[in-house]
C-alpha cells in the first residue's frame, strides 16, 4: 500500500486540486493507497474542505490538529497512523509537476528507500524567486559541508520512503518543524539506507511566502535543528 501524505496548513486554496489530482492520478500505478491530510492549526477553512474530501473519497483520511504542530510533526503523526509498503508526502500547491510521481513510487518499488526530487542537479528546471532560492542553495551546500552528505536539495516537498526506513528512522527525529526533511535524510545516511535524487520541474506557487520575515523564520529553525543533530550525531 502507497501512503500519500499531505501537510496542510491554511490550504484552502490549494487542498481540493490537490486531492483531486491525487485521486486520478495514484490509482495509475496500480496499487492500494490511502491519502493522509494532515491538516494543521488551519484557520482559513482548511479543515472543513478536509473534511468533506474524507466523505467523498474512502481513500482519504483527515488528522486534524487545532493546533499549529509544525510540518515534522505532522508528518511523524501521519506516517504513524496507517501501515503501508511505500510512504512519501508532497507538498499541497503541487510545486513539483505530477507527471514524476510515478517515478517517485518506482525508485522505492526498485529498492531504494529513500527517493527525492531535486531542483537543483542537472536535468532539473526551477522556477523560484530570488529571495528563496539563494538561501535555499546556500543552506544545501552548508548541509553537505557540515554533515558530509552529497544531496543537492534536501528540503523539496517530494520525497518517498521504504517501510523499513520510516519504522527504523521516523521515531527517533525530533525536529517538529522545517528541519525535518534534513534531519530523517541525514539519518538516513548514516544509518546506509539507499537514496536517490532525481531532476524535477518545479514552480514556486506561494509567492506570498517570499518574504524576509518567513526567510528569517525558517533560518533560524534550520540553524537551531543543525546544531541540535550535530550533537545527537556526535553522542
Amino acid at each position: 500500500m502507497i501512503i500519500i501524505t499531505v501537510p496542510a496548513c491554511n490550504e484552502s486554496k490549494n487542498l481540493r486540486t490537490c486531492i483531486e489530482t491525487l485521486i486520478k492520478t495514484v490509482p495509475l500505478l496500480g496499487e492500494d493507497f490511502r491519502i493522509i491530510i494532515a491538516e494543521d492549526g488551519s484557520t482559513d477553512g482548511t479543515d472543513l474542505i478536509a473534511q468533506e474530501l474524507e466523505q467523498a473519497y474512502p481513500q482519504v483520511i483527515h488528522l486534524h490538529s487545532p493546533n499549529k504542530l509544525g510540518k515534522g510533526l505532522a508528518l511523524k503523526q501521519a506516517f504513524n497512523e496507517v501501515d503501508g509498503d511505500i510512504y512519501t508526502f508532497i507538498d499541497c500547491d503541487l510545486a513539483t509537476d505530477m507527471k514524476f510521481f510515478p517515478k517517485l513510487i518506482n525508485l522505492i518499488r526498485k529498492g531504494n528507500d529513500l527517493a527525492l526530487g531535486s531542483r537543483y542537479i542537472k536535468g532539473a528546471a526551477a522556477n523560484r524567486a530570488v529571495l528563496r532560492d539563494f538561501p535555499s542553495r546556500v543552506y544545501n551546500a552548508l548541509i553537505r559541508i557540515l554533515f558530509k552528505d552529497a544531496v543537492q536539495d534536501h528540503q523539496i516537498g517530494f520525497k518517498a520512503f521504504s517501510s523499513r526506513l520510516i519504522k527504523d528512522v521516523l521515531n527517533d527525529c525530533v525536529s517538529t518543524g522545517w528541519f525535518w526533511d534534513t534531519e530523517i535524510i541525514i539519518r538516513s545516511i548514516h544509518r546506509n539506507y539507499r537514496i536517490v535524487e532525481f531532476p524535477v520541474k518545479w514552480e514556486e506557487k506561494k509567492k506570498n511566502t517570499s518574504s524576509f520575515k518567513m526567510v528569517t523564520a525558517v533560518a533560524i529553525q534550520n540553524v537551531r535543528g543543525i546544531l541540535e543533530l550535530k550533537k545527537i550525531l556526535s553522542n
